[in-house]
């Protein structure tokens, strides 16, 4: 998820209310900055397996241009503060599947997670901290989205030669639509991430060689049903928040 906003003439149509301009700067190191910001950030993720194809609407606008199906990021949007009525249809469709007022506050992000299955899939909104990591290291966080799932464990691991080091639990104990802080990660080119149900030695699902860069904020997310063999297996995913 890249946190470059759309431009006012594309997000114009989800809060068509007054005028106003967007003053957020992609490159900006401090987010807490009053001086220069006065919207929220809002980025969507299709997280609801076997739901297909959505549309986004939001305060009664439709928000997406593209398709949004399963695993897919849109990006981050600007937004006005405030509270917002959120809702998710099923593609070209106006019955609502799901809504939610959230309450944005200025000059923060957030991710907006369809979650759940249908008949009921659901709108998680979660705050994202995209202050700068520390020097020479990356931010990574993890969420488990996985519908009716046990708690997960992270376990973390690292394959690179050059910056070997021992498995260690990134987090744990994590139940549906739990997540943790950001964590302060090195970069490297081949980590490995297993997920454990808590409480057990046994991997369910992995992703391997994943690289790690220095500066990037990661968000580590399990999706998927445990009972499934198919594209909505249990699995793990991973998205760049910026």
């Amino acid at each position: 998820m890249k946190t470059t906003l759309k431009k006012f003439g594309t997000i114009k149509i989800i809060f068509s209310l007054l005028a106003l301009t967007i003053f957020i700067s992609a490159c900006k190191k401090d987010w807490g900055d009053s001086n220069s910001v006065t919207v929220a950030g809002i980025g969507f993720v299709h997280a609801s397996p076997g739901t297909g194809a959505l549309d986004l609407v939001v305060d009664n606008q439709k928000v997406n241009s593209k398709d949004f199906t399963y695993t897919n990021d849109l990006g981050y949007f600007g937004a006005y503060p405030g509270t917002r009525l959120f809702g998710v249809v099923k593609k070209d469709s106006t019955r609502y599947l799901a809504t939610s007022s959230l309450t944005l506050r200025s000059g923060l992000f957030y991710s907006a997670f369809v979650i759940d299955v249908l008949p009921a899939p659901k709108i998680l909104l979660v705050e994202d901290d995209l202050k700068a990591p520390e020097t020479d290291k990356a931010k990574i966080r993890f969420i488990n989205l996985s519908p009716a799932s046990t708690p997960f464990d992270l376990e973390v691991s690292n394959t690179d030669p050059a910056a070997l080091t021992a498995p260690y639990l990134l987090t744990t104990n994590k139940a549906f639509k739990d997540f943790s802080a950001f964590a302060s990660i090195n970069p490297s080119i081949s980590y490995n991430f297993a997920l454990k149900e808590t409480g057990s030695a046994a991997t369910v699902a992995t992703i391997s060689n994943v690289k790690i860069e220095k500066g990037k904020i990661y968000t580590i997310w399990a999706k998927g049903l445990k009972a499934a063999t198919d594209s909505t297996k249990l699995s793990i995913g991973i998205m760049t928040n910026k």
